[in-house]
């Protein structure tokens, strides 16, 4: 029996034809057709991931900077307690530091006196005795990883700071 061109029992004979252009729903079906609005979602959505992800990896190094900084300062308060050289004590602390960029440091030691006033009149350390203050400041410019905040306005860096006191024994 042949019907429509083919053979229905042994699968010979010819095909039917396609009849692909002559469909009327095919061109409803492009309509609908919402393959290129997800490739747009996509690519918001994955520009707001990318953004997210560089401002924890921004954050977390700036988190490790300013721990840096505030363990190398108390380092140096902790020298400069015992051995009254300001030079000794500023070695400390930049050796404390393991990997932060030494250009963008700066360590001041200061010596102060139980009322306030500088030890000696001129806060240098030298001048200090038992009782009075060494106060480390360490002041250190954090150069941001990524450029988002660049291009938000906010600046390619942060001015962070530790100072620690402790009395010289």
């Amino acid at each position: 029996m042949i019907t429509k061109g083919y053979h229905l029992g042994k699968g010979w004979g010819t095909l039917p034809r396609r009849r692909a252009r002559l469909d009327p729903g095919r061109r409803q079906r492009r309509l609908n057709d919402e393959s290129g609005a997800v490739l747009v979602e996509f690519a918001l959505v994955f520009g707001l991931f990318v953004l997210l992800v560089l401002g924890m990896v921004d954050f977390g190094l700036g988190i490790n900077a300013k721990t840096q900084i505030t363990n190398a300062g108390r380092e140096g308060a902790r020298l400069g307690t015992v051995n009254l050289d300001a030079t000794a004590v500023e070695t400390r602390v930049k050796d404390a530091i393991s990997s932060l960029d030494l250009a963008h440091l700066v360590v001041t030691v200061f010596c102060a006196e139980p009322d306030g006033d500088p030890c000696g009149g001129t806060g240098e350390l030298s001048n200090a005795v038992a009782g009075d203050s060494v106060i480390v400041t360490v002041d250190y410019d954090y150069q941001l990883v990524t450029p988002v905040p660049g291009f938000l306005g906010i600046g390619s860096s942060l001015a962070l700071q530790s100072v620690t006191e402790m009395r010289v024994e």
